[in-house]
C-alpha cells in the first residue's frame, strides 16, 4: 500500500464520521441528506477502482 493510498483511506474515514453524526443527530429523516453526502468518497473510489489504481487490491495482471 503506497503513501496516496493511506491517505485516502485514512481522509475517507475521517469523511464518513460527518454523515453517521447527521444521523444521529437528527434521526432517519437525514438518511438522503447523509447519502448524498457521501457521494463524494464513492465517486473517488469507483473512479479509482476504474482507473486500477488502488494498490492494496493487488491485481496479478502486471506480472509477465
Amino acid at each position: 500500500m503506497n503513501k496516496k493510498d493511506r491517505i485516502a483511506i485514512v481522509v475517507s474515514i475521517v469523511y464518513m464520521f460527518f454523515p453517521l453524526i447527521l444521523i444521529a443527530a437528527k434521526g432517519m429523516r437525514s438518511l438522503p441528506g447523509a447519502l448524498l453526502v457521501t457521494l463524494p468518497v464513492v465517486i473517488y473510489w469507483g473512479y479509482r477502482f476504474i482507473k486500477g489504481d488502488i494498490s492494496f487490491i493487488g491485481s496479478n495482471n502486471d506480472k509477465s
